[in-house]
């Protein structure tokens, strides 16, 4: 099967070629979107593999000339950058699928043989290639998520991917780490974006009182029910409805539950009526369901509707080279909503923000920095800025230190330093140990002021 590979990096295209033919796969590599596009109006290629950004013609532009001509291709989007809005509008916009460098090989096999049966299946079935194309780019408004992290991109990917279906969501991950916007993400790029997104945190309320929100009740349905109410199902009917917290539902609601989801119809709390809706359901929990099920405190049959679409949510310990992007993102939030100047962050501020373990995740972050923009006197937040759990890491790292680096990017640069003297300064060499392509390097190189020599 031919596959076009488009990388202006000349060290990621020929590894590829190396990789791919190894696959048994038939590969010509160019170097740009414009060089690609006259040589998919000469050849057709069952799969194109291509970086996002490049100078003229970019990846997505790749993605749209194949859109609008007959040719049946399979793409998968490359990109160094990951974000949300990236994932969102490959996928959206009929990228078969998108990866963030570097890749691990073994990832990116799997990755385009899947793709390859993709092309096999929809010659198979006579598809046309339309069955990817989704609304304009332009009408979708992703609630930004903050990283670019291989752990965080996996989460667009997936994300990108719930947008296309109608089917329920389960969000696992700790708490503070993002569920709730990750479920807005889905809903404001799924085709129910125009009509409501309802939440409901289910551990905040008691069995009685949850029933009657999610359900609604008559009249006289119990002491203090005066009126009729609609419940929350009613109310986000054709659009999506996020509960968070599921595994804090008692057994009775989980029947209840499962009856909507098999059924699309409910019963309001004191009614004989039966009334139908249509919506879309995203549940979140910090609790392992499995064990749940296993110990009898949660219906199997349940769990299986919910979970259709699984997305993991990685804790803020796990994905700290995200902590740069998300602190000065938070800074220039809360500083321009508290109505101060504050510039950035001190590197030994810095410091005690990476050896902090953050159990509260992304929100305690947040929290912190906050606090620390409102306490500062300065334009520069510095760790007596923060909250003294926060501020206390800061000094124990002093006091242990003794020469060791006090920031992620000094840690970095003896990392890289270290890494060049193992390659005796063989530049592709050192790029392959460190996981990163030459390009990167030269940019960390001239950002860290690392000479590096002049020979490969």
């Amino acid at each position: 099967m031919k596959v076009l590979v488009v990388d202006d990096d000349k060290v990621t295209r020929d590894l590829l070629r190396e990789i791919l033919e190894r696959e048994g796969y038939e590969v010509r590599a160019v170097a740009s979107g414009e060089e690609a596009i006259k040589v998919l109006g000469e050849t057709s290629f069952p799969l194109v593999l291509s970086d996002i950004r490049m100078l003229e013609v970019s990846g997505m532009g790749v993605l749209s000339h194949l859109k609008q001509t007959s040719a049946p291709s399979v793409v998968i989007l490359m990109t160094g950058f990951g974000t949300m809005e990236g994932a969102i509008n490959a996928i959206q916009e009929g990228a078969f699928d998108y990866i963030s460098k570097p890749f691990k090989l073994d990832e990116l096999k799997s990755l385009v043989a899947r793709a390859a049966k993709h092309w096999l299946s929809l010659q198979a079935q006579s598809l046309d290639s339309s069955i990817h194309d989704s609304p304009p780019a332009e009408s979708f408004r992703p609630k930004t998520l903050i990283g670019k992290s291989p752990q965080i991109v996996e989460v667009y990917r997936t994300l990108a991917r719930a947008t296309l279906s109608p089917s329920n969501v389960l969000l696992i991950g700790e708490s503070g780490t993002g569920k709730e916007l990750v479920a807005r993400g889905i809903h404001d790029n799924s085709q129910r974006r125009a009509k409501k997104f309802v939440a409901v945190n289910c551990g905040a309320l008691t069995e009685t009182l949850l029933e009657s929100e999610l359900f609604g009740h008559v009249k006289g349905a119990f002491t203090g029910a005066i009126v009729n109410k609609a419940g929350l199902f009613e109310d986000a009917n054709g659009g999506t409805l996020f509960l968070d917290e599921i595994g804090d539902i008692p057994p009775s609601l989980q029947v209840k539950l499962l009856r909507v989801l098999q059924e699309g119809e409910f019963k309001p709390v004191g009614s004989n009526e039966t009334r139908r809706v249509d919506v879309r359901l995203i549940a979140a929990t910090h609790v392992n369901l499995e064990n749940m099920v296993a110990e009898g405190k949660f219906r199997e049959d349940l769990y299986y509707r919910l979970k259709v679409i699984q997305i993991d949510l990685p804790p803020l310990r796990e994905r700290m080279g995200d902590l740069p992007e998300l602190v000065n993102h938070f800074v220039a939030v809360h500083a321009e909503r508290i109505g101060k100047r504050v510039s950035h962050i001190s590197e030994e501020a810095m410091a005690a923000l990476a050896n902090y373990p953050w159990p509260g995740n992304i929100r305690e972050l947040e929290h912190a920095i906050e606090r620390a923009v409102t306490m500062t006197r300065t334009t520069v937040l510095y760790p007596e800025d923060f909250p003294p759990e926060i501020a206390a890491v800061s000094g124990e790292s002093a006091l242990s230190a003794g020469g060791t680096p006090t920031s992620l990017e000094e840690v970095e640069r003896q990392h890289i330093m270290r890494v060049l003297e193992e390659a005796n300064y063989n530049k592709s060499k050192a790029a392959a140990i460190l996981g990163i392509d030459r390009k990167t390097l030269h940019r960390k190189a001239q950002r860290y002021r690392i000479r590096l020599p002049d020979k490969e």
